[in-house]
């Protein structure tokens, strides 16, 4: 399955292009609740859409976003020191790249890594990217034969030596989400993509505009300490004169015609990753015949 975006909290990745296929064509692809890019990201691939505005509420993922993009965190250049708790805890709310690739399912709150496994994953993040062996050694020899000339080849040759030396799992997050973020560097040079950081409510509609949302969803885990004002977000998609779309469970405004609904199992709760619930799109008219 392909990866679009950053790694972020209730990514649409793995349906983006359920949705992307299932959203009306325009000139202009409208993002308002851009998140981890994922749908942004989707679109400027799919060919759909004549440029991509993505909008994004959150100034921390806006800049983690524009930096992958602009190739600040290719290895070449970048070589990412491990985030210890204590570093997590100081710089999260200051640095986009700390507060998501190094925190637990993403969600910018609780640190990666568990105390018993941290110094652990240090060793092996060290031999891996320094090439510095001598913790990692004292863990287990067999991490002496990581082998390759780049970054990504240490981290696939060690986690082959822990299958099938060690015969356990060996999970790098930190690095193998830092490749997805490496992976956004392919679109530097696209003029058709626009990244704003503001509210969906400074949003200034075009013509040819296909305006997508994908707020927060009622009676979930909230994405910031202040929630999300679901009844204003319901009357400005019910008064707008435009078809706007929008992803989320059961709602409780019935203004709106579902036009579309999936399976996914939600990864925002810690406690079951195999809970699935249905996905809707919703649309402010009833735009069924114009979807095809």
């Amino acid at each position: 399955m392909s990866q679009y975006g950053i790694p972020y909290m209730g990514s649409k990745t793995g349906i983006a292009v359920d949705l992307i296929n299932m959203l009306p064509r325009g000139k202009r692809f409208v993002d308002l609740f851009g998140g981890g890019f994922a749908m942004s990201h989707c679109a400027l691939l799919s060919g759909k859409y004549e440029s991509i505005f993505y909008n994004e509420l959150n100034p921390l993922v806006v800049d983690l976003i524009r930096k992958a993009i602009n190739g600040d965190y290719n290895y070449d250049k970048f070589k990412p020191e491990f985030v210890t708790r204590e570093m997590f805890l100081e710089l999260k709310e200051k640095d986009g790249y700390i507060k998501y690739i190094w925190s637990f399912g993403n969600r910018g709150e609780s640190y990666l890594f568990g105390k018993d496994i941290e110094k652990q994953k240090q060793a092996l993040h060290n031999a891996i990217v320094f090439e510095d062996y001598s913790e990692a050694i004292k863990i287990n020899e067999n991490f002496k034969n990581i082998k390759g000339n780049t970054i990504k080849d240490r981290r696939l040759s060690c986690v082959r030596i822990v299958k099938q030396d060690l015969k356990t799992r060996c999970d790098l997050q930190q690095l193998q989400q830092l490749e997805r973020l490496q992976q956004l560097e392919r679109l530097q040079q696209l003029e058709r993509l626009q990244i704003n950081c503001g509210s969906y409510l400074d949003y200034k509609h075009q013509d040819g505009d296909a305006v997508y949302c994908d707020p927060p969803y009622e009676n979930t885990e909230k994405y910031s300490k202040d929630g999300f004002n679901h009844k204003e977000f319901y009357e400005w998609v019910a008064t707008r004169e435009y078809p706007v779309y929008f992803s989320s469970y059961a709602i409780s405004d019935e203004r709106f015609f579902n036009v579309y609904e999936q399976s996914k199992r939600v990864t925002l709760s810690s406690g079951n990753n195999s809970n699935r619930k249905v996905e809707v799109l919703y649309c402010n008219k009833n735009d069924r015949l114009t979807l095809f």
